[in-house]
Parts: structure tokens; sequence; C-alpha cells
């Protein structure tokens, strides 16, 4: 690293407080779980003018960039404020200045890893908490960020199916394959090699789903600490679009299961 980089000076000019960080509802669900994960939200699909999200054809109008905090920002003012803003100078600066990106994003990493061991804590880091991007595009000086860390847990959902085969590739890392509603089977293919298939579900969590067991996935993030060849079962969350004239829309797509379906 560039030993005349300031983080916080770039931090700064660019704009924003942080490229990413461990206090999000989401992932402080797995510090009962003796884990503290990092995660960096960019802006989703092609919010930013590029497209992170190559599979979200079907998910990008009910993503998880709409709920939270963010949510109420949202449902205030349709284009977002601060926080849609933040997440769209981090994407573009991935995409149009990746050396300072990822100057910063090793140094916030180093940070939090260190911050993790102080309080005797497990380390792990979720890179793609509102996209999908390859982890293997996110390098600095001929080594991407596996590589740069190579003793770190790093983990992913993913819904580009040629993504899960960096979990074979790399060993810190691990990768937890999307049911879309419409690529069954690339899913029982993945569960019989061992993966995990996550599913949304529209209100409770069956026990079985397609013949497979589910798990609640709702109680903590960190997917890693999970068995394999098993559903883990998600609970949708409301986001902004689902909203019209201040009332719930039920979700139209078909990655939410709805009435519990099983087959």
């Amino acid at each position: 690293m560039n030993n005349t980089f300031s983080p916080s000076k770039t931090k700064k000019n660019l704009g924003i407080s942080y490229l990413g960080g461990c206090n999000s509802p989401k992932l402080e669900k797995s510090l009962k779980q003796n884990v503290m994960t990092y995660g960096v939200y960019l802006a989703p699909h092609t919010l930013s003018g590029y497209n992170v999200c190559p599979q979200s054809d079907n998910c990008c109008k009910y993503c998880l960039h709409g709920s939270g905090r963010n949510k109420l920002e949202l449902l205030s003012h349709k284009e977002g404020g601060a926080i849609t803003q933040s997440r769209i100078k981090k994407t573009k600066l991935f995409f149009e200045d990746k050396e300072t990106f990822m100057q910063l994003l090793i140094h916030e990493i180093g940070q939090a890893k260190k911050k993790a061991e102080a309080a005797g804590m497990k380390f792990a880091v979720r890179l793609n908490c509102t996209s999908d991007i390859h982890l293997e595009q996110f390098t600095l000086n001929g080594k991407n960020i596996l590589q740069l860390f190579p003793d770190t847990q790093f983990y992913d959902y993913t819904k580009v199916f040629s993504h899960t085969g960096l979990s074979e590739k790399y060993s810190n890392y691990d990768i937890t394959y999307s049911f879309s509603g419409e690529n069954w089977e690339e899913c029982e293919l993945l569960l019989k090699k061992g993966y995990r298939i996550a599913v949304v579900f529209e209100d409770t969590i069956p026990a079985e789903f397609k013949g497979y067991p589910v798990m609640d996935a709702n109680e903590y993030d960190a997917r890693f600490l999970d068995a394999g060849s098993i559903i883990c079962g998600l609970t949708y969350k409301r986001v902004a679009n689902d909203y019209v004239n201040g009332k719930f829309q039920r979700p139209d797509t078909t990655f939410v299961n709805r009435n519990n379906k099983t087959a």
C-alpha cells in the first residue's frame, strides 16, 4: 500500500464516512455466534450506472437495499437520501478508481480484524451485502482480496452459478447459492455437492423444502458456520418498493416462495 495514503483524508475527499463496517443489524446478528463481520453495501443492480448483480432481474425491485433505515429514506424520496448516495459513490469508486477502493478496503478490513481479535471473536468478511461481484475482481497489485487475506474467512450469497466455483478454488471463501424460483436444477446439483441453498419464504419457514431439510437462517448471517446440503430459509423482509400509496403490496416475484409451497 502507498505509504502516503491517508484513509481519513481519502474518505473525506470522496464524501463518504466509511467503505464498509461491522455495525449493520443483519451482520450484528452473528455476534451471538461469536463472529464479528465486516461487510460492504454497494448500490445494487444498475443503480450506480454499473451492473453489480448480473442475475437480479427478478429480485432487484425487492433488494434489501430498500430495507431497514434506507427504507424510510426511499419512502420519503424515490431517489433515496444519504444512504443511497453513499452506496452509489462507493460503487462508482470500485469501477472508476479500483486502486483507491482497494486501499480503503484493505485498511478497513485490517482495522476490523484487529477489533475482532481484541474482543476474542472470530472474524469474517462479506463484500457482497447488496451486490454479486466475483471476488477475483477485488484486486490490487495483481492479487485479489482472498489472496491478500488468506487467513480471513470470506463469505457471500450468490445467484450467479459460475461464482460457486470460487469456494472450491479458495479455502477461505464460502458461498451460499440462492434459489431464484427458476433455477432449481442448479440448486439441486449444488445441494448434492454439499452446498447450501438460500430460499426466501413469504411467511413462516417450513421444516422441509423439495425434500431437503430447512434451517432458520434468520438467526444469524454467518452462513459458513452451517452444515452443507441444506436449505437456508429466510423470511422475506419488506422493502420500500413493496408500498404503493402507503399500502403494502405482496411481492410479485418468483424468488419469494408464497404460502410456503414446497414443490
